[in-house]
């Protein structure tokens, strides 16, 4: 028998986990073709086909691939073969090397899965190639100076003021919930746009392995039945999740009971965060989304990377030992390693051009 319920909003419940797959059918299929072609394309079909390849991975690529090849005309099949070309173009198109570098190794991601490697894809895979090692050579000198850059400076707000403007919001709304699930704990990344609400048993505690297991959709929240435990949030699809495996943690109570309140405050949803038409946002919508709220809110181009990178500067590093510090890596989903580089040495003396 079903241990506990899915339940996919406040106040409606369904009596089994098996009905929350059976309402939602399965999740839709990426199109991964070129838009302007006739037939598919298939330096992208490679991507898609990989199993190797993490859902979260393969929608990157495709979202970075497709818009280039959009903005092109051509198909990356053909344009994976002009690098000579191509490289200017990406490097005067996005000016922060960082993007630079997020877009070739994409280039690269399809290079490497067409299906056929003749001496042609070979000679422009070694040009992508020393474009990818020089753009990671001059961004790891731009992450190791723990400097931000001209960009960063103008989107960046202290902590202490993103708290601040959360407090000041009417609770229930969608933009509290929004800042406390990125100040009430340490910020993930782009990671909650398909979280699915669940019924789960008196506390959280109580929950098993199996029964994480048993959970069809990768990412979830449990609410317990009683309103005064704290919920659980479970993540198996995630950036890094084939290095971190799955991310689970237990909310502080204060959190919960935002998340509550949110509930009660709008129309039954069946997800931690929806579109107005009630459906789950994909990663891309959801980043879109929640810039378009910072930057509401704060009057500059704030992102969540930016997030998490005022998180960890508001901290006191000299009382951290190793072992906090490690917890703290985990609990944000990346390397101690990455950790170091989200720290500048400007911390809270960063300030916008001309502030």
């Amino acid at each position: 028998m079903c241990k506990w319920q899915p339940r996919l909003c406040y106040p409606v419940q369904y009596s089994c986990i098996s009905s929350l797959v059976s309402m939602q059918g399965p999740r839709q299929a990426m199109q991964m073709g070129h838009l302007a072609a006739n037939k598919p394309d298939e330096a992208l079909q490679g991507i898609e086909q990989d199993p190797a390849l993490s859902d979260s991975s393969k929608h990157t690529y495709a979202q970075r691939l497709k818009a280039i090849s959009a903005k092109l005309g051509q198909p990356i099949s053909e344009l994976a073969m002009q690098p000579t070309t191509i490289l200017p173009w990406i490097k005067k198109r996005y000016p922060e090397v960082a993007t630079q570098k997020n877009v070739v190794t994409a280039v690269l991601a399809a290079l490497r899965r067409m299906p056929v490697m003749k001496k042609q894809h070979r000679q422009a895979l070694a040009i992508w190639l020393r474009a990818s090692k020089e753009l990671e050579a001059q961004q790891q000198a731009q992450l190791k100076s723990n400097e931000p850059s001209a960009r960063q400076r103008q989107g960046y707000v202290d902590f202490r003021e993103v708290i601040k403007v959360r407090t000041a919001l009417s609770k229930g709304s969608r933009q509290r919930l929004l800042l406390a699930f990125y100040t009430m704990i340490p910020p993930l990344r782009c990671d909650l746009n398909r979280v699915a609400l669940l019924q789960c048993p008196t506390s959280a505690a109580t929950i098993s392995q199996d029964d994480v297991n048993a959970v069809k959709e990768k990412n979830f929240l449990c609410l317990p039945a009683d309103r005064k435990k704290p919920a659980i949030l479970v993540l198996r699809e995630f950036k890094t999740a084939n290095s971190a495996g799955i991310w689970r943690r237990t909310l502080p109570i204060n959190l919960t009971q935002e998340l509550w309140t949110s509930l009660q405050a709008e129309a039954p949803r069946r997800w931690l965060f929806t579109t107005m038409s009630g459906s789950p946002y994909t990663a891309k919508s959801f980043s879109k989304w929640c810039c378009s709220v910072l930057q509401k809110l704060f009057g500059r181009p704030l992102t969540l990377t930016l997030l998490r990178h005022s998180y960890l500067n508001s901290m006191d590093w000299n009382k951290l030992t190793i072992a906090a510090r490690e917890n703290l890596a985990s609990d944000m989903c990346h390397s101690t390693e990455t950790q170091d580089t989200y720290r500048w040495i400007s911390g809270n003396r960063i300030s916008r051009p001309g502030k």
